[in-house]
């Protein structure tokens, strides 16, 4: 019997997409089956595509009003003349990567409109589903070519029935983050490894690789005064950012920099302060951590804030003054922290990319057939 083969459609704009990306591609492994990851706009071009990750990055500062515009039009003319002619470049690329793994099934864990576009035409047996990567989704996603969609939420199953797909293409399964989140770890153990006090209420927030977070120096000077609070900052891969935030030599404030084991840190802090990602927020959510989310950048980011701010999930803040007031007001409330841990787990369906697997596996086992279905490359140039 041939093991089946999967093709991930992924992105390398931002770390989230890859992420989900190498998470499903584990869990199919561990299935049986071949998987192959594909970063469609780095094999078109991967110079120009370095560009428009450095483009991205300014949606959180200097272009946040031009992604929002870019964001919304996308989002009312998905499938307008000019989508269409923007996926063109893209066809000859996703047709070639098709014709060469004949997979038996494409995922996207990005917006690849493109792959449904293509599917009635050029691979009609080829089921092409859909991994929602936010708390809401861009109406960019929806294809009506697409099988199947697989979403962290309501907030994403409400949207998708207003654009007309089927009650039945639609999974609740949470987005796929690592195994080790779903793993319980020692909080006295995690104390001793990183230098914490485990009797203290600690605070964890996330300055983002590229120091999306702005402000921090002021924002760590000021809850260093916190009274029985310790604060662990993770600094990611920005060495620069580390090497100012260590000069202010604070006692109750930690700096970190990457951290392969941050499951651990999720699980020992009491609240968190982040950006509104998809995949932070299912880290949340399956780690069941309360959180404020500052400054939300325009777009998925600002959509994903509210509705975690509508479901009582998070704290949602535009300014240092009120970043500063919701820590104080957060961690010596138990109560706000308990109510708000129990909204998170409203949000868990159990272990995404176990759950999306076996699904996937299952509407793509029943063909007999041992060969992989033909792919049409005509007509493209």
């Amino acid at each position: 019997m041939n093991k089946k083969k999967i093709l991930i459609l992924t992105c390398s704009h931002g770390t989230g997409h890859k992420m989900v990306a190498k998470t499903l591609s584990d869990e199919f492994k561990n299935k049986g089956c071949e998987v192959y990851i594909h970063d469609l706009f780095d094999e078109i071009c991967s110079p120009i595509n370095r560009i428009a990750g450095k483009v991205y990055l300014l949606s959180y500062s200097i272009g946040r009003n031009s992604y929002k515009k870019m964001y919304y039009h996308i989002d009312h003319h998905p499938l307008g003349k000019g989508m269409h002619r923007f996926w063109f470049f893209t066809q000859k690329t996703l047709l070639h990567i098709i014709d060469k793994v004949k997979p038996d099934c494409i995922i996207n864990v990005y917006p690849y409109t493109v792959s449904s576009m293509l599917q009635k035409k050029h691979y009609p047996d080829i089921p092409v589903f859909s991994v929602v990567t936010d708390f809401c989704v861009p109406a960019a996603w929806m294809h009506p070519s697409t099988c199947k969609y697989y979403v962290a939420c309501q907030n994403v199953t409400q949207r998708l029935l207003t654009l007309g797909v089927n009650r039945n293409q639609i999974k609740e399964t949470g987005i796929p983050i690592r195994n080790a989140f779903y793993q319980s770890a020692s909080k006295e153990r995690t104390a001793l490894k990183y230098g914490l006090d485990a009797q203290k209420r600690t605070l964890l927030i996330f300055a983002g690789t590229y120091g999306v977070l702005n402000d921090l120096d002021k924002i760590c000077l000021s809850v260093n005064t916190f009274n029985n609070l310790q604060t662990i900052v993770i600094c990611g891969k920005n060495r620069k950012l580390y090497n100012t935030l260590r000069q202010l030599h604070l006692n109750n404030v930690h700096i970190m920099g990457f951290q392969p084991e941050i499951n651990e840190l999720y699980q020992f802090s009491d609240m968190m302060v982040t950006k509104p990602g998809g995949i932070s927020l299912s880290e949340v959510v399956v780690s069941q951590i309360p959180i404020i989310l500052y400054k939300p950048a325009p777009g998925q980011e600002e959509e994903n804030a509210r509705w975690f701010q509508k479901e009582g999930a998070a704290i949602v803040t535009s300014s240092k003054p009120e970043l500063l007031l919701a820590i104080n007001t957060l961690y010596q409330n138990e109560v706000k922290q308990q109510a708000m841990k129990k909204n998170l787990r409203k949000m868990y369906y159990g272990h995404a990319a176990s759950l999306i697997t076996d699904d996937i596996l299952q509407v793509i086992s029943p063909s007999s057939s041992s060969e992989r279905p033909n792919v049409s490359v005509s007509g493209i140039k």
